[in-house]
């Protein structure tokens, strides 16, 4: 809340910019003494934030396709969710369990009923981040409970 004016003055400076040069801030990366200009934190921060990013403006487009991902990619994204799923499935108002299609898995929330979410990680990631409408999964648990994790809110 201290900084909620501040936020809203850089937010209107951002949306005031024209696009080409949004895209240019985007490619050209953080400034040098940012502690995002760091390899090992920009990885960490920006992997899942520019998937899920990309893959909401993909998928707004009428007759977009899914796409097959890097390998070491979908390790990267599994990673990630892995480390983070408390934190993302901690607003479901059910157990929650992430499941890749080899059987490993991720547990987000502890309660009862249980709902597994089964998909490849760049999905689970999205379903993860609150996009359950949007991600390709195989849903498996109690009807109601099934219900109430597609009305939840979830990620950060």
């Amino acid at each position: 809340k201290p900084l909620a004016a501040r936020l809203e003055r850089v937010q209107a400076e951002f949306a005031s910019k024209p696009f080409a040069e949004l895209v240019q801030l985007i490619r050209t990366g953080p400034p040098r003494m940012s502690p995002f200009s760091l390899k090992q934190v920009d990885e960490a921060s920006n992997t899942v934030e520019f998937y899920v990013h990309a893959e909401d403006v993909r998928r707004a487009a009428p007759e977009w396709t899914p796409r097959e991902l890097d390998p070491v990619f979908e390790d990267a994204l599994w990673s990630r969710l892995e480390r983070m799923a408390r934190v993302l499935g901690r607003k479901s108002p059910v157990g929650l369990v992430l499941r890749r299609p080899d059987g490993r898995t991720a547990v987000a929330n502890r309660s009862t009923p249980v709902v597994t979410v089964t998909g490849e990680p760049g999905e689970l990631t999205l379903f993860a981040f609150g996009r359950q409408e949007a991600a390709r999964v195989e849903v498996e648990g109690d009807k109601d409970a099934v219900a109430r994790l597609y009305d939840a809110k979830l990620g950060l």
